[in-house]
């Protein structure tokens, strides 16, 4: 369980002490074993045996991670992941999210996107977006090889592919931040 007092870095190497109980916990457990796209890895007809039975040992560790903060000793809780596992072996998320629900406008080409981000929240309101119409895709990306609406995600390859698709858009922090904080 994550509780009381810890000591933990941060992703810019900043040591942080929490010396008495967390006040507001937003979670960002990795979705590598947990997400829809991972569950294919699960499949007789795409992988081997062998590699299925680690990938599944994976994501029972991945659970786990994922249920330490619900579960941690925190009066206001908010687990940000991507639709997987978790919605049907946990619960379903209190709130779907997209980045362009919190865009400033639609030349908002950070934000102005989709990329549907599930929340599951303890204690906490559902953020509040804006009233701009959901981006079409098509007209933004085209269309890939394989005939399916390109997405800005399919554009990021090499070894920095997995970090920029698990970002955390800017204005939807914004909102975390204005909103719970």
């Amino acid at each position: 369980m994550i509780n009381g007092r810890c000591k933990f870095k941060t992703m810019d190497g900043m040591l942080h002490e929490i010396v008495e109980k967390w006040d507001l916990l937003i979670a960002h457990p990795p979705c590598t074993y947990l997400s829809s796209v991972a569950t294919r890895h699960h499949s007789i007809r795409c992988t081997p045996l062998n590699k299925i039975n680690q990938r599944t040992s994976k994501r029972i560790e991945a659970m786990q991670f994922f249920m330490r903060f619900a579960n941690a000793e925190c009066d206001r809780i908010c687990i940000e992941n991507p639709k997987g596992v978790m919605n049907t072996c946990y619960r379903k998320p209190d709130q779907i999210v997209d980045p362009y629900m919190f865009a400033e406008s639609i030349e908002d080409t950070e934000n102005y996107v989709t990329k549907a981000t599930c929340f599951w929240l303890k204690n906490l309101p559902v953020l509040v977006g804006n009233s701009l119409p959901k981006p079409n895709n098509e007209k933004m990306y085209g269309r890939n090889p394989n005939g399916k609406v390109s997405c800005w995600q399919e554009h990021c390859t090499g070894k920095n592919r997995a970090i920029i698709r698990s970002k955390t858009f800017s204005g939807i922090a914004k909102a975390m931040a204005e909103q719970w904080g």
